[in-house]
């Protein structure tokens, strides 16, 4: 008789154990019919402490970069995306085309994923107008690149008549980049074509440079991608 009391009372015990510890894990549905707007999820909470910081993930969609390149003479979809190393599908999806085999001139495209500095300093977009594929050298104002001594009238002067300046110039065939124009050279930056030289014919470009040493260390650089920009958008 006693053991039969002791097992009821254990049995009572575990049951009361129970029931306490439900009481202290509930899950709570929308306390109000506006909240039913929101996705049947139950929030677990719990009378017990816990840490109720939370990490955010990070944004997962990135802003891709995209620059606008103006139709010249004798382009196709083909050889403009073959220019900037896209799909001509990505380009014609960028561009809305209905008809691929309908390009005008001056007619502007949206060139996506272009790692060109894509606006002005004005913050207006840049227009690109032209891609080539060019061989770098570097130069300087002295002897060794342009027979000239420092004790020369134009000493340091390019063939534009302005002085020439690191970071800015550089020298260009004409025939293939008119004087005048601002370019940007890949793995460069933003550069001016001030110059000339005997020995720059074609796609060839060469690198102002301020020191010899660097200049020489610059050595040639071949398949560099140059974008020649929109004198209007400059």
């Amino acid at each position: 008789m006693m053991f039969r009391k002791i097992c009821i009372s254990t049995l009572s015990l575990i049951v009361l154990l129970g029931l306490w510890f439900m009481q202290s894990k509930v899950y709570s549905y929308p306390s109000s019919f506006e909240d039913m707007s929101m996705s049947p999820v139950y929030v677990a909470s719990s009378n017990e402490s816990s840490d109720s910081s939370i990490a955010e993930t990070p944004a997962a969609a990135v802003e891709q970069a995209a620059t606008t390149y103006k139709v010249s003479r004798g382009d196709t979809l083909f050889k403009i995306a073959k220019s900037f190393e896209i799909a001509v599908d990505d380009l014609i999806a960028a561009n809305s085309i209905s008809n691929p085999n309908q390009l005008t001139i001056g007619q502007s495209l949206t060139i996506p994923l272009v790692a060109v500095a894509s606006t002005s300093s004005d913050g207006q977009p840049k227009i690109i107008k032209k891609v080539i594929n060019t061989t770098l050298t570097a130069y300087t104002a002295g002897f060794e690149s342009t027979g000239k001594k420092a004790s020369h009238p134009t000493y340091g002067i390019t063939y534009s008549g302005i002085k020439a300046k690191e970071g800015r110039t550089i020298a260009v065939d004409p025939a293939v980049i008119p004087l005048g124009s601002t370019v940007f050279i890949e793995g460069i930056g933003i550069r001016k074509a001030e110059d000339i030289g005997s020995a720059i014919r074609g796609s060839r470009i060469d690198v102002f440079m301020n020191d010899l040493g660097q200049a020489q260390e610059f050595g040639v650089k071949k398949n560099v991608k140059v974008y020649v920009l929109d004198r209007e958008t400059v």
